[in-house]
């Protein structure tokens, strides 16, 4: 077609030329080659990486051999020259820019022969402000006409759906059941036609069968996808579970009083259960008598195969059984699970880490196609889930959920499609996936796939986003409130994941909409748009439906409490904040920095917690570390100690290669802290001598130190020190607070958060002394003992615990906290959105209560300061959409800046 986008793709290995470059439409089928002289000047410019080339085919073949094609070269501006220079010797020059800006820009050509077009480099970049705006109407008006119609959820969904729920479940099953073409392909004579890369074919593209589901934290998401997970199976019918019997529930509730029996004897009798089930398999349930009232109990459920057993008599409903001599016997907890009762449901629904499947009573629809959907979340939200699942699906339907988590989970692909729902987290997709092809989860297709908190996978380099991306599923959603964190950038991974034609491919992606947009190019975002309306719903907390707030929020208010230190706590902080300052200034002097940055941030991190206890304060003192001088083993040791101290800051690190948050972090011999798979792959490619990207200094793999897991960082934080406990400044205004707040409302709970996790352990003993009930959660918790410590928060019995200590991290996604309607904050973060979405746990939808958040603040510190970064912070996320993003020494740069306004250089 006129104006058609091609792909240019090296072939080193064609047998009739080595320098050979082949022509792909679209499809990624080859369509010719480029002419053997321009492809030996072309090969030497992308085998070298000096520049990207494009292609556009303007016109079609006017003959069967050859056809024009227009090609543009982008690339970075330090490499220009070479580029020219490279096309020169091979007789070759670029055409002057064309005045559009490269995507289907018109063919110019004042004469015969090749013409070859550069793009434009008066690109106008707009600001972020205009930028913010623009991107804010992506999502601005929920579009009357498809996404404002309700629909309730199936018999089996226990809660009732709030209006907004009912919109969004309406939406998402139009959009599974939807049979229209996906965004920018319409249909011309017989051929679907992309508009956006002006491609053909005959075979009809397929809809993205799902979308992302973008409504603000605390809206529902969770609830809203079980609906649909129940609502809309196949044919736009529910799910077909099984009602539990009335029969059944009574045998239910023999077992489950069985189960909490006093007494039991040791006498067993033995009956089997036989009825309208499954003939080849007799369940044989154990029962008990009990010693004080005679009456028979279930014990538990065993299943037989009825072909080798040896002896059973009877044909009635009930029988006895005398003798199984050879018969092989199994635990079926499955069954067992199906007839527990009310009071334990959730052993009914939930199978946690691989316990067998469920034999459900009815035949399963594996001749109708897949039936299994597979939710993968967080690990921190997983008892969430749990919880959720329990919660909303009523206690008279049976609905098989598996949770694959744990070293003793199912391998088998037959046991995981059988089920309903299939529950796993990131790490265990990426840890199978990574274990080559033996990933049971790859191995089923499954009818949908939901990534929860989906933003997780916006990195396209990560382990779990290429797992993500492989699955095998017939619908695919993407529940996430912040679908962009820094640019148009994150979208790519989630746009791939559901499978949207011709994205999938990330050169056509980058050519059609990310360049297009961040180089304000007319009409990149109105394209950026459409497609984002086409398969997004998102409403705010402050959104409406039908001229009423979606959501009637109690208040939430932030108030700032400022604490003076004793007059001993300040001469300590002084004395620390004027060796610090000597010390940073002496970097700063020598320009040694960057060689410094753990040092530096550990100065600033004994001056923040020197503002919560004296006690917490490390000792950092081997600032002047060379590595010379040192053991091994003591090398390490000081290693260790600087990557933990600049994970602990709580400064939110990037990782100077990917620019993502670091993952499996590792410390260079200068101090540097990089993602181990980025930092080998720096090694492996600049091989025999790398060096490091920060400093550039010598790198080996062999000198890399692994830190150790958050658990022991968090751990030997949280160890009780010798020294014997004394109170602060800060604990005494929390405590008078705290004391204060129980006296106008005992059973009000309230959140105390910390970073350290040391702090939150000073600040147990003043809780007994008062006598106040209270839980724990931190990264160093176990997941059954984090579930343990929300529901116990979560409960409304008398004696409860009125206080959860919170570490800032383990509170920062996904938990459900609405018991709680005050929040006490210890101390400050760099990061302020790792505050609010701490906030937000507490204030969304659930919570009855006004919410009051307290920021303890010393007068005249280094937390002053930072609130005053916060800001600064707060207004850039603001427009931080599809802005460049800074390179790593420009955002350690930035660090710097923001240093030395803190302590005042």
């Amino acid at each position: 077609n006129n104006n058609e986008m091609v792909a240019l793709q090296r072939e080193p290995n064609n047998p009739y030329d080595k320098n050979a470059v082949k022509v792909n439409n679209v499809n990624g089928d080859q369509v010719g080659h480029i002419k053997k002289e321009l492809a030996a000047a072309l090969a030497g410019i992308m085998d070298n990486k000096l520049a990207l080339i494009e292609g556009v085919v303007p016109y079609g073949a006017k003959n069967t051999f050859n056809m024009p094609v227009q090609m543009s070269f982008w690339g970075r501006e330090e490499n220009k020259e070479v580029v020219l220079d490279h096309l020169k010797r091979h007789g070759f020059k670029l055409a002057p820019p064309l005045k559009e800006c490269g995507f289907g820009s018109k063919w110019i050509s004042g004469r015969a022969g090749p013409s070859y077009s550069a793009p434009v480099h008066a690109a106008v970049q707009l600001t972020t402000e205009q930028l913010k705006s623009e991107f804010d109407k992506l999502f601005e008006d929920l579009k009357e006409d498809d996404k404002s119609c309700e629909m309730e959820g199936a018999e089996a969904v226990g809660t009732l759906l709030l209006p907004h729920q009912k919109q969004a479940l309406a939406w998402m099953v139009s959009r599974e059941n939807s049979n229209d073409l996906p965004p920018f392909w319409e249909e011309r004579n017989n051929f679907y036609y992309n508009i956006l890369t002006n491609f053909a074919e005959k075979k009809r593209p397929k809809n993205v069968l799902g979308g992302i589901l973008a409504d603000d934290m605390g809206l529902g998401k969770t609830l809203t996808t079980i609906a649909l997970i129940l609502t809309n199976f196949q044919d736009g019918k529910p799910l077909p579970v099984e009602k539990i019997t009335m029969f059944k529930r009574l045998l239910g509730d023999a077992y489950g009083l069985f189960l909490g029996s006093p007494a039991r004897s040791r006498g067993l009798d033995l009956m089997i259960l036989m009825g309208p089930f499954q003939l080849e398999i007799l369940y044989i349930i154990v029962l008990e008598r009990s010693c004080l009232t005679g009456l028979t109990f279930m014990k538990h459920v065993i299943k037989i195969n009825v072909c080798i057993c040896s002896a059973w008599y009877g044909t009635s409903m009930f029988v006895w059984l005398f003798a199984a001599t050879s018969c092989h016997v199994q635990e079926d907890r499955g069954f067992a699970s199906v007839l527990l009762s009310s009071s334990t449901s959730l052993k009914r629904q939930t199978k946690r880490k691989g316990t067998t499947s469920v034999q459900s009573v009815e035949k399963k629809y594996s001749d109708v196609g897949p039936r299994a959907t597979l939710v993968v979340c967080p690990l921190s939200v997983l008892s969430n889930w749990i919880d959720q699942f329990e919660q909303h699906i009523r206690q008279d339907f049976h609905v098989n959920i598996y949770v694959y988590y744990g070293s003793d989970r199912s391998k088998d692909p037959s046991v995981l499609s059988e089920q309903d729902i299939v529950l796993t987290t990131y790490n265990i997709l990426a840890t199978d996936y990574g274990i080559r092809g033996d990933s049971p989860l790859h191995k089923v297709k499954w009818l949908r796939i939901v990534l929860d908190e989906g933003h997780t996978i916006r990195n396209p380099n990560a382990q779990q986003t290429k797992a993500a991306l492989n699955l095998e599923g017939h619908r695919r959603w993407v529940l996430t409130g912040t679908p962009i964190q820094n640019s148009v950038k994150d979208l790519w991974s989630l746009i791939s994941f559901l499978k949207l034609k011709p994205f999938t491919d990330r050169e056509w992606w980058h050519r059609t909409i990310q360049r297009p947009v961040t180089m304000g190019a007319p009409g990149g975002l109105g394209r950026l748009q459409s497609l984002i309306r086409s398969i997004t719903l998102r409403r705010t907390k402050t959104s409406k439906v039908k001229g009423k707030p979606i959501l009637e929020l109690p208040e939430r208010k932030v108030l700032i409490q400022h604490v003076t230190l004793t007059e001993e706590e300040r001469q300590i902080y002084q004395s620390v904040k004027k060796e610090g300052k000597a010390a940073i200034s002496r970097f700063f002097s020598e320009g040694t920095v960057l060689a410094h940055y753990a040092d530096i941030l550990g100065v600033l991190l004994r001056l923040r917690q020197l503002c919560c206890h004296p006690h917490l304060c490390i000792n950092t003192s081997s600032s002047s570390f060379s590595a010379d001088n040192k053991t091994p083993e003591e090398l390490r040791e000081t290693l260790v100690s600087k990557m933990k101290l600049v994970l602990s800051t709580g400064s939110d690190e990037e990782c100077a290669v990917c620019l993502e948050s670091l993952t499996l972090p590792v410390i260079t011999r200068c101090a540097h802290v990089f993602c181990k798979p980025c930092i080998f792959e720096v090694i492996r490619s600049e091989q025999p001598n790398a060096k490091c990207p920060l400093c550039r200094n010598e790198l080996r793999v062999e000198q890399l130190v692994e830190c150790p897991l958050e658990e022991e960082i968090d751990s030997n934080n949280g160890k009780k020190s010798d020294q014997e406990w004394i109170s602060s400044s800060k604990i005494n205004a929390l405590m008078h607070a705290l004391i204060e707040f129980r006296r106008d409302n005992p059973t009000a709970k309230c959140l105390v958060v910390s970073q350290f996790t040391t702090f939150l352990s000073l600040i147990e003993n003043p809780l007994k002394e008062s006598g106040f009930a209270f839980t724990r959660l931190d990264g160093s918790m176990a997941q059954k003992k984090r579930a343990e410590a929300i529901q116990c928060f979560q409960s409304s019995q008398a004696g409860s615990p009125t206080v959860m200590l919170l570490s800032l991290k383990a509170g920062g996604v996904g938990l459900n906290l609405t018991a709680a309607s005050r929040v006490f904050l210890m101390d400050p973060a760099w990061n302020p959105a790792a505050e609010d979405q701490c906030f937000d746990r507490c204030h969304r939808l659930g919570q009855k209560h006004d919410v009051v958040i307290t920021k303890f603040i010393v007068k005249d510190s280094v937390e002053e300061n930072m609130l005053k970064i916060q800001n600064k912070k707060r207004e850039l996320a603001a427009g931080a959409f599809a802005t460049k993003k800074p390179s790593a020494s420009e955002a350690k740069q930035t660090k710097i800046n923001e240093i030395k306004a803190l302590i005042d250089l």
